[in-house]
């Protein structure tokens, strides 16, 4: 094939026959197969089916570290900037995939966690298999997703909050924008790139838009070397299917990593956080991305619907848990409405707009306007 050499499109072509035949490949090899994917050193069919293959076969434990391999290779290509925070900080990604689409409850967790004082940085995307994402709430916040990687990770820094998105200008070119773009389903990719160390982080927490997809997730972030990460399928009571979070509509599967290299896993009820259950049609993603930002900036500010404010309040207390800022769900449940109420929520998205946008009036003008 003119452009491609013979042999590696052979060699490819093998491990495309060894995941349609149920076998499995090595980390090394999963590795070399997804970098080429990445750097485009294979033609786009081939390309699509490994990635559908992997899927269609289900993916090892080595082979999702492999793939975690390839993605981080990628990323620092692009992305080479890291937190440099005075404390450890907590990275946070969804994954997409869920069944019941909620209002961007990680990226208004991230904002209300860093208000607790957490350092926190977000990586996120547009809306690939939802209605809106991280990036297209945090834009619609006033937000620029296209500050260079160093602005991003100097958020965190000197705000205690920082967004990336994985469409931003600094990606551009990259091959995990251009597989990313192309693709609306869920992947082996969707599993393995949200749980990269993005900015060097140690302590993540990622969502599983399955309860058994949550250890995995962990068992994956274990072995690409974080300390401590988390990893959740919300239930609602009376639908079928899970969202990518803690959820106050029905009880939540959690794995979690511990310090020593211990995997817990646990079922999270609302009443574990002192929480009422509240009908999934309370917290269910609005018909437009434009409306799942104004409500959840409503919330973070303390005007919107209590059972919003309760969602998000109980995944920042995930994160204030997980970093050892409170003991119990309870107590970090507490925490982050006290955070809303008394205003600093509203304040530290500010502070981010200010930090992270080369127009921060406009940007604040933007954030206002929803409220």
């Amino acid at each position: 094939m003119q452009g491609f050499d013979e042999g590696a499109l052979r060699a490819f072509g093998q491990w495309v026959v060894r995941f349609q035949h149920g076998q499995d490949i090595t980390r090394a090899e999963s590795q070399a197969a997804y970098r080429q994917i990445f750097r485009g050193e294979q033609p786009e069919l081939h390309q699509g089916a490994l990635i559908a293959a992997h899927v269609c076969k289900g993916a090892t434990p080595d082979e999702l570290a492999g793939l975690a391999d390839a993605h981080h290779e990628e990323w620092q290509r692009w992305f080479p900037a890291v937190v440099e925070a005075p404390v450890p900080h907590l990275g946070l990604c969804g994954v997409g995939m869920d069944a019941l689409k909620t209002p961007n409850v990680t990226s208004a967790a991230a904002v209300i966690a860093a208000a607790c004082g957490l350092y926190v940085h977000k990586v996120g995307a547009p809306a690939l298999t939802g209605i809106s994402g991280s990036h297209d709430a945090f834009a619609a916040w006033g937000v620029d997703p296209n500050v260079s990687p160093a602005a991003s990770v100097s958020a965190t820094r000197e705000c205690r909050l920082g967004f990336t998105s994985v469409v931003g200008a600094a990606l551009h070119g990259s091959g995990l924008l251009r597989v990313l773009g192309q693709i609306r389903i869920g992947t082996c990719l969707h599993i393995a790139g949200p749980a990269d160390r993005h900015t060097g982080e140690r302590h993540k927490i990622v969502g599983a838009p399955r309860p058994e997809l949550a250890r995995t997730e962990v068992e994956l972030m274990a072995r690409i070397g974080y300390e401590r990460a988390m990893s959740m399928a919300g239930g609602a009571e009376g639908r079928a299917g899970y969202m990518d979070e803690l959820s106050n509509a029905g009880p939540t599967h959690v794995a979690e990593l511990h310090p020593d290299g211990r995997i817990e896993e646990y079922v999270v009820t609302p009443a574990d956080a002192g929480l009422e259950t509240v009908d999934f049609a309370a917290i269910a993603a609005r018909p437009t991305r434009e409306e799942n930002a104004r409500v959840a900036a409503r919330a973070l500010a303390g005007r919107g619907e209590e059972p919003l404010q309760d969602l998000f309040a109980l995944n920042a207390a995930a994160c204030l848990r997980l970093m050892g800022q409170a003991p119990t769900l309870r107590d970090g449940v507490e925490m982050a409405r006290a955070a809303v109420r008394d205003g600093r929520a509203l304040a530290q998205l500010e502070a981010l707009i200010r930090t992270q946008n080369p127009d921060p009036a406009a940007g604040l003008a933007q954030l206002h306007a929803l409220l």
